[in-house]
């Protein structure tokens, strides 16, 4: 199911989030200067508050080969949430999807 849609920018990514007739406007900035292999790759914040932050994401590539970017939301005081940002192919888009 897709979750919302994305565009590049020079820093990351932007979009929308949309979930039970719900739109976010988030935007995936890359993190400099990581100090680890398992830390994120982007933070996920609103595009209109820097200071909130809804989770992080990381660069991944599948088995076939196709490079995507992993989501984890973490919304307050609830579960997790995990999902994964492909580019259409048809499009150029990103599509976030769930499964």
């Amino acid at each position: 199911m897709i979750r919302g849609i994305f565009t590049t920018t020079e820093n990351g990514y932007i979009g929308e989030i949309r979930s039970f007739g719900v739109r976010e406007q988030v935007e995936l900035r890359r993190v400099e200067g990581k100090d680890n292999d398992k830390a994120p790759d982007f933070r996920i914040h609103p595009t209109d508050d820097d200071r909130i932050d809804f989770g992080a994401a990381w660069a991944k590539t599948s088995k076939e080969g196709r490079d995507y970017v992993s989501f984890k939301l973490t919304p307050l005081g609830g579960t997790p949430v995990y999902l994964r940002l492909f580019e259409n192919e048809t499009t150029g888009a990103y599509e976030l999807i769930s499964d």
